[in-house]
C-alpha cells in the first residue's frame, strides 16, 4: 500500500516538474525571441504624397501585422495564431449596420403626420379668445417687471457693482495665493535630494534603453523647411536631442529659406522583451525609485 502511494506521488512531482519546466521554457522564449519590424515611409511637400507601411512578427510569425497608410487611408491586418483581425473586417461590420439604419425609415412614415397635427392645434390654440388673454396677461406682467426694475434705487444699483468688484478682487487675491503654494510645493519635491536621484537614474537607464532599441539597417534621408526660419530652426534643436542615437542612419537637410518637406525612411530592426523586462526591473529594485514613487502617488498641489 505505502509502495503505491509513493509511486502516485512520484508521478504527480513528475508532471508538476514538467509544468514547471514548460512554463519556464515559454517564459524564456517570450522574452528572449525578438519582435522583428520593418518600417517603409517617404513624402514630398503634400500630405497626399506621404505613403507608409509597417510590417512586424514576433514569436516565429505566430504573431504578425501590417499597417498601410496611403492616400490619406490606413489599412491594417493583424493574425494572432488563428485569429485575423483587420480594417476591412471593421468596414463589413459598418455596412451591415448600414443596412439596418436602412430599415428604420419604413418604421416611421407616421411621424410626420402627428408633427402637423401637432402644429395645427397649437395655432388653434393661439388663435382662439383664451390664447389672446393669456398673451395679453403675459404682456401686462413683463410691463410690470420692467417697471419694478427701473424703481431699483442707484443707491443699490452701486452697491451691488461694489460687491462684485470686492468678489472679483478677493477672488484673484486668492488664486494668487494658491499659485505661490503650489509653487513652493513643486519645488520642494523636485528640489529633494532623492528625487534628484532617481531623475539622474531614469536618465541614464533611459539611454542604456534606447541603445538597445538601435536598428540594424536604417537609412533616413529628410529636407524640410518652413516659412518662419525660426520655426525650422527649433524643429533641428529638437532633431539634434535625438541625432547621437540616429545620426549614422541619418542625412538631415534643413532649408531657411524656402517651404519644404521631402523625405524618405527606412527602418529594420527587432526588440526583445528580455531589455524591457530588465530595464523595469533596474529601476524597481531601486529604493529611491519605490520612494518616489509612493510621494508622487501622494503629492498633491
Amino acid at each position: 500500500m505505502l509502495h503505491i502511494i509513493l509511486l502516485i506521488l512520484k508521478i504527480f512531482g513528475l508532471l508538476l516538474l514538467g509544468i514547471l519546466g514548460l512554463a519556464l521554457l515559454l517564459v524564456i522564449v517570450i522574452l528572449v525571441s525578438p519582435a522583428v519590424y520593418r518600417l517603409e515611409a517617404s513624402g514630398q511637400d503634400t500630405p497626399e504624397s506621404i505613403r507608409g507601411k509597417l510590417r512586424f512578427h514576433w514569436l516565429l510569425r505566430l504573431i504578425s501585422g501590417e499597417l498601410c497608410y496611403e492616400d490619406r487611408h490606413l489599412t491594417w491586418h493583424i493574425r494572432a495564431g488563428w485569429r485575423r483581425f483587420g480594417s476591412d473586417m471593421e468596414n463589413n461590420s459598418s455596412g451591415d449596420s448600414g443596412i439596418m439604419e436602412e430599415k428604420l425609415p419604413e418604421q416611421r412614415k407616421e411621424k410626420p403626420e402627428e408633427a402637423s397635427l401637432k402644429q395645427s392645434q397649437v395655432h388653434e390654440k393661439n388663435n382662439s379668445p383664451a390664447g389672446h388673454i393669456a398673451e395679453k396677461e403675459r404682456a401686462e406682467s413683463s410691463e410690470s417687471g420692467q417697471t419694478g426694475k427701473k424703481k431699483d434705487s442707484l443707491h443699490a444699483r452701486a452697491e451691488k457693482f461694489w460687491e462684485k468688484i470686492k468678489y472679483t478682487i478677493q477672488k484673484i487675491c486668492d488664486n494668487i495665493r494658491s499659485l505661490i503654494k503650489k509653487k513652493e510645493r513643486l519645488t520642494a519635491f523636485i528640489q529633494n535630494e532623492v528625487h534628484k536621484s532617481v531623475f539622474f537614474k531614469t536618465v541614464r537607464e533611459l539611454r542604456r534603453f534606447l541603445k538597445t532599441l538601435r536598428p540594424r539597417e536604417a537609412d533616413v534621408y529628410a529636407e524640410f523647411g518652413f516659412t518662419d526660419p525660426a520655426v525650422t530652426g527649433y524643429v533641428l534643436a529638437l532633431i539634434s536631442m535625438i541625432y547621437p542615437f540616429i545620426g549614422e542612419y541619418t542625412e538631415i537637410l534643413p532649408d531657411f529659406k524656402h517651404k519644404i518637406f521631402r523625405g524618405r525612411i527606412f527602418v529594420k530592426g527587432r526588440i526583445r522583451a528580455f531589455h524591457v523586462v530588465s530595464f523595469a526591473l533596474r529601476l524597481l529594485m531601486d529604493k529611491n525609485v519605490r520612494t518616489t514613487y509612493r510621494h508622487i502617488k501622494k503629492f498633491k498641489l
